[in-house]
């Protein structure tokens, strides 16, 4: 028997990308475990399907009836385990089988939203991936996926404390929630009231204002490739207790401190003085649907307004009151306020922000997000009768011109700049991220300073721009009488 449920409007914009790109994998997204003990395969096989009778998404596809796309739930439909065995694998190649097998496009209408795959270089030398299309999982719905997995794992293979040794190992509750109750909020929310004063709300802020547009190597063209690359810098420890120390001296978040660095940063580069970006945040804001598998991410469209007096606490300030407003009208889903201010998503991508900013954090008690999710990333660590560490796993690269994510863990900031290779040369997203460094130290030694003062060229770079042109002419001949 099947179920037929309808889908929230982020599911439906993934379903339109999913047909205009089938082959695509830009929203493909997932997490890694590199393990490094001997796996029981019976018993991940058997947690894999279990999977699937806890999050009904895992038995879902999807596909269109009567010209409206739907997600067909099926009372048995499990993703399966493969096993890949590539003895002899060098490290880079084990990372290369691990991104194609991210990669590798989804047939959503025949064989659903996600893939388990285990790469074995050895008995014990594996990587452990899901992949999921973003359709039907977010970073939080993967850690779930994940942690359930090996939990079911641990007491599959007899396990006697829980998979951190933190008590006795129980399997864990079933969700509260279905993803089809957020869909069904999401409905009545948008006809009431409530909806309308979001739709004025998010209208206001995207008034008269154009999204961010960085300079880029090559012209745009019609229709994006969806490929992409990432470029990474680490904050050092000072930096970070440093901005740290500024947002409280501020009264704001720390991520209002960074939001409006960013975007001052911006203005300097685009010389744009009121622009739009997103911010990618959750809609998983009811207990009911915490543990639930979906997509539950909004993209919230702040705006940048800079005048020549406008100085960098002034632009945190500005982000802050932006942050706090904007989350109060979190559930307009971005893609319905792209058709109602008539900037439509085309096959170029969104008319509303091409670049996008967020902070992630490990701000939790749960281990093995703590594992995934650590900025330093590497450690290994037993869990669930398994020794595990984190796997990196390049994805989410090319949805945009530029996807700039930060992560928080305890000690340490790790950026991360995802950007459209149609467009930017590496060195170019090099540039712009030392140029954040720049803007970030400039806040930091005067926070009151104008953002119109940040200069993004060191003395080493001005002196090689001052030389151009400057070297003595050839002496003309003089000419004899």
């Amino acid at each position: 028997m099947t179920d037929l449920q309808q889908l929230s409007h982020a599911q439906q914009a993934l379903w339109f990308l999913y047909r205009l790109a089938p082959d695509a994998a830009v929203y493909n997204t997932g997490c890694a475990l590199t393990v490094r003990s001997a796996v029981d395969l019976p018993a991940l096989r058997a947690s894999v399907e279990a999977l699937a009778e806890r999050h009904d998404m895992l038995r879902s596809v999807f596909q269109e009836v009567d010209g409206q796309a739907v997600r067909l739930v099926g009372e048995r439909h499990p993703p399966g385990l493969e096993v890949r065995d590539l003895p002899g694998t060098d490290p880079e190649g084990l990372a290369a089988a691990a991104r194609a097998a991210l990669r590798e496009p989804f047939r959503l209408e025949r064989d659903g939203a996600f893939r388990f795959v285990l790469l074995r270089r050895g008995e014990a030398d594996a990587v452990l991936l899901m992949a999921g299309h973003h359709i039907g999982t977010d970073a939080t719905s993967n850690w779930l996926i994940v942690r359930d997995l090996l939990q079911g794992y641990h007491l599959l293979t007899g396990g006697g404390d829980g998979p951190a040794g933190d008590g006795p190992a129980t399997a864990p509750p079933p969700p509260k929630g279905s993803y089809a109750d957020h869909v069904a909020k999401e409905r009545t929310v948008l006809d009431s009231p409530r909806g309308a004063r979001m739709e004025q709300y998010w209208h206001r802020a995207c008034a008269d204002a154009a999204p961010a547009e960085l300079p880029t190597d090559r012209p745009r063209p019609a229709s994006s490739s969806r490929t992409g690359a990432t470029h990474h810098l680490d904050l050092a420890d000072g930096r970070v207790e440093a901005l740290r120390e500024l947002a409280r001296s501020s009264g704001v978040s720390l991520f209002s401190v960074l939001l409006g660095t960013f975007q001052s940063l911006l203005h300097r580069r685009t010389r744009q003085n009121g622009f739009l970006i997103g911010c990618p945040t959750t809609t998983r804001m009811s207990p009911v649907v915490r543990e639930v598998v979906g997509n539950f991410v909004n993209t919230l469209v702040f705006r940048g307004d800079f005048d020549p007096g406008t100085t960098f606490r002034q632009a945190a300030e500005a982000a802050d009151r932006q942050v706090k407003a904007g989350l109060g009208s979190a559930g307009y889903p971005f893609e319905l306020l792209t058709r109602t201010v008539n900037r439509p998503r085309t096959g170029a991508g969104s008319s509303l922000c091409r670049i996008t900013f967020n902070l992630v954090g490990t701000a939790t008690p749960e281990p093995l997000l703590r594992l995934l999710l650590d900025a330093d990333g590497g450690r290994p660590a037993e869990f669930a009768g398994l020794t595990i560490a984190p796997f990196e796993l390049p994805q989410a690269e090319g949805q945009l011109d530029l996807a700039v994510s930060v992560r928080q863990s305890a000690s340490s900031l790790a950026v991360d700049f995802r950007y459209d290779v149609d467009l930017f040369d590496p060195a170019t997203v090099e540039r712009f991220a030392g140029h954040f460094l720049r803007a970030i130290d400039a806040a930091l030694a005067d926070p009151d300073a104008p953002v119109a003062r940040l200069r993004l060229v060191d003395d080493t770079e001005l002196a090689g721009l001052m030389g151009f042109g400057t070297e003595p002419a050839p002496r003309r001949r003089a000419r004899r009488g």
